[in-house]
């Protein structure tokens, strides 16, 4: 008896011991929610598989995964933080026609499952004219949907537009013409019923819309960019556990979250969202930015969006890689820039070397300051032209710009601008015709017309400074030096990197810096009054700018030319020659570097094997050539893959050495039979590609026919013939490569499952 009571209290102390270590353990996760948009189904099975296999709580995750229940609103919750994190099927949310600020931090399906479904005999959407359409409001708005039927003018005045019943019952009973349908869902159940419809997928008409996309809030990515990038990881591992299993994970849909569809209907379902994935071509939850940035575009256009609606940072890696920098900006700040999406900048157009605008670009020290400032700050700083200074500050005044680069501080202008730390003082001279004397002085200048640009802060510190001076306001640099050459001034003041740049330039041997003054220009960035929050950002990254990187932008621009009373001639000649000399060993070492880039370029884009181009080649001319064909309506590109029939049979029969050898003639073939203008490279192993731009898909065919027979007859030096299969097709337009290549392998894959050695068209 004695023993079972000592072996019962052993029993409790360990069961107290198992209990405290997992309250521990417990006590160690983080605790986040995300918000499904729907109910428990296959489209989920990531996160499923990511919690139901322990990924999130080996990363130090307790997630909950809250169902979808009626009147829940998945943005709303997320950007007001009830969940961490939510899905949604758009990239871009948009609410009465402003862009919602969600961060997408991974993209599982990238193409939309949404479609129309519509009777027999309804094939296109111009036949959608006067019928009846089942949808909901977000998806007859904001959707592939919407852009579809606005492209093709269906609207409430020629079409009845009624709401979405999630029901197909509507459809089976003729109470509607079509209805907004997934691809994984109410297919399977018109199908299973035998009712015949058609498909109408706003992909084949250039509406391209991915889903399933995770996103957050910007502060919870700002302020746990850590804790977000583990779950993305955790949810891409748990995808990928999906995508290999998916009969576990229908089981586990079935008997653990209880999913009130049957095992086949969820199988159907899982075929179809593995299909949209197309992680053939794009990584588990990998961010598609052109397609979001075409979306913006399309939505705009169609007048579902503000034109002022700038989209901003959107992907989380990039809100992550804008907030890492040797600034401490507080999450309020970073919150800000990204609400704010870009930063409005005046300059002085005409005060080089310190700054200019040349050919609409902003240029000089004060814009290569201005540019680390923007690396730091992860959103733009946009220039707004300006025809003079004094227009610059007039735009400062009424605010329709945000900050000035290079400025001043003046009583008139601490009115309207708050200035940061200096972070460039240049001292003041004066400049005069080369037979004026120098001055120590210039007080003494009594009644001398001195120049100075008006607006600048110069002027009325001179005045303070030498009331005696008869100062002249001019309308530039350029005017105030062309004056004091034509004797209308006796001098002109401003800076000295200013100055001694137009010297070099435009004056040579007419004028020269002739004073020096104990004054000199303190510049700042000047910002709007109004804005504290924005000032406090450009205060710490004036403060952060460190010397090396100010004296190596100062030395790129600043050069001076001060008096000087003798030149030494024969100094002047050493220089010279050894200019010469430089400037000749430096010509050969040219010509010698560039043969050898010349050579390394050629390496880097061929095929060592064949000749041809290689894949890294053969992608960017891809690249290239869809956009020509996105650009111009009249041009047209073809494209053929191309495999060799059996070619393992040979490599293990003949040798690798016979197998090289074959597709070094292949290459010579192709070469001989194609035009100089088609592009041909190795796209990998057996597998060429050739690309025809000025090319119909019609034209293309006939060309692949005409190949594939030379291939056949040619002889290869061995018993039986080689032939090849080749897949066809014409880039579309407003498609993406991924999407064309995709069809056009689809068709070589026809061709090889359909006894190989013919062309198929994709």
């Amino acid at each position: 008896m004695e023993k079972k009571d000592g072996v019962r209290v052993i029993r409790f102390f360990l069961f107290l011991l198992i209990s405290m270590v997992s309250i521990l353990e417990g006590s160690k996760l983080e605790k986040v929610s995300v918000q499904l948009d729907w109910k428990y189904q296959f489209e989920y099975a990531g996160y499923i598989a990511a919690k139901e296999k322990g990924y999130y709580h080996d990363a130090g995750l307790d997630v909950e995964l809250r169902e979808y229940h009626e009147g829940t609103d998945v943005v709303s919750d997320v950007l007001n933080r009830k969940s961490n994190y939510g899905i949604y099927n758009s990239s871009i949310v948009v609410d009465n026609g402003k862009i919602k600020p969600i961060v997408v931090m991974a993209t599982y399906l990238q193409h939309s499952p949404l479609v129309l479904v519509a009777r027999k005999g309804i094939d296109n959407p111009a036949a959608l004219v006067g019928k009846t359409i089942m949808g909901t409001q977000n998806e007859l708005k904001h959707s592939s949907l919407s852009l579809l039927l606005s492209h093709f003018n269906i609207t409430s005045r020629n079409t009845h537009f009624v709401d979405q019943t999630f029901s197909i019952d509507p459809f089976v009973k003729g109470e509607v013409d079509a209805m907004s349908a997934y691809r994984s869902n109410q297919l399977y159940l018109l199908d299973q019923m035998h009712i015949p419809y058609e498909i109408i997928d706003p992909v084949e008409y250039g509406f391209i819309m991915n889903a399933g996309n995770l996103f957050t809030s910007q502060r919870e990515a700002i302020e746990h960019p850590l804790r977000t990038q583990k779950f993305i990881d955790t949810t891409n591992r748990g995808w990928e556990y999906a995508a290999q299993h998916p009969g576990e994970m229908i089981d586990i849909l079935i008997q653990k979250y209880h999913v009130q569809k049957s095992p086949e209907a969820l199988a159907y379902e899982s075929n179809v969202i593995l299909k949209l994935m197309m992680s053939d071509f794009y990584a588990i939850g990998e961010t598609n930015e052109e397609t979001t940035t075409r979306l913006y575009k399309q939505l705009v256009r169609v007048g579902a969006i503000q034109e002022d609606q700038k989209l901003g940072k959107f992907l989380f890696k990039d809100i992550v890689a804008g907030s890492i920098n040797s600034v401490q900006l507080t999450p309020d700040e970073k919150l800000y820039l990204l609400q704010k999406k870009k930063i409005t900048m005046c300059v002085d157009p005409e005060w080089y070397p310190l700054e200019a605008i040349r050919d609409g670009k902003h240029i000089g020290i004060a814009a290569d300051v201005i540019k680390t400032f923007q690396s730091k700050l992860g959103i733009p700083i946009a220039l707004v032209q300006t025809s003079s200074w004094n227009q610059s500050l007039e735009y400062a005044e009424s605010h329709r710009c945000d900050i000035l680069s290079l400025a001043a501080k003046t009583p008139d202008r601490m009115k309207y601008l708050h200035f940061t730390s200096t972070y460039l003082a240049v001292p003041l001279v004066m400049v005069t015709t080369m037979e004026k004397p120098f001055i120590e002085d210039i007080d003494s200048l009594k009644e001398k017309k001195i120049g100075v640009v008006k607006g600048y802060a110069t002027f009325g510190r001179l005045k303070r400074l030498y009331p005696t001076l008869d100062i002249v306001e001019v309308a530039s640099v350029n005017d105030g030096l062309s004056k004091v050459e034509n004797g209308q001034l006796y001098g002109y003041i401003d800076n000295l990197v200013v100055t001694s740049s137009y010297i070099q330039k435009e004056y040579t041997g007419s004028l020269k810096v002739s004073s020096r003054l104990k004054e000199r220009d303190e510049l700042s960035v000047a910002v709007r009054l109004d804005d504290p929050k924005l000032y406090d950002i450009f205060e710490k990254l004036v403060q952060n700018l460190d010397d090396k990187t100010r004296q190596d932008i100062y030395n790129r621009w600043a050069s001076t030319i001060e008096q000087v009373a003798v030149i030494d001639q024969k100094l002047v000649w050493k220089i010279f020659a050894a200019v010469v000399l430089g400037l000749l060993a430096f010509t050969w070492r040219f010509f010698i570097l560039k043969r050898y880039n010349s050579k390394l370029l050629e390496l880097s884009i061929t095929d060592k094997l064949t000749g041809l181009y290689n894949r890294q080649k053969s992608d960017a001319m891809l690249q290239s050539e869809q956009k020509k064909v996105n650009r111009y309506d009249t041009y047209h590109c073809s494209v053929m893959i191309i495999d060799v029939d059996y070619f393992k049979r040979v490599n293990d029969t003949l040798g690798h050495q016979m197998g090289d050898h074959i597709l070094q003639l292949l290459a010579k073939i192709l070469r001989e039979n194609l035009r100089q203008t088609d592009i041909i490279g190795r796209w990998g192993g057996e597998e060429f590609m050739v690309i025809l731009p000025h090319t119909s898909f019609e034209q293309a065919t006939v060309a692949a026919e005409s190949i594939r027979k030379q291939v056949e007859l040619h002889p290869f030096g061995m018993s039986d013939s080689i032939t090849i299969s080749i897949g066809v097709g014409e880039l579309k337009r407003g498609q993406s490569v991924h999407e064309n290549i995709g069809r056009i392998d689809s068709a070589l894959y026809e061709a090889k499952n359909g006894g190989r050695n013919r062309v198929c068209i994709g």
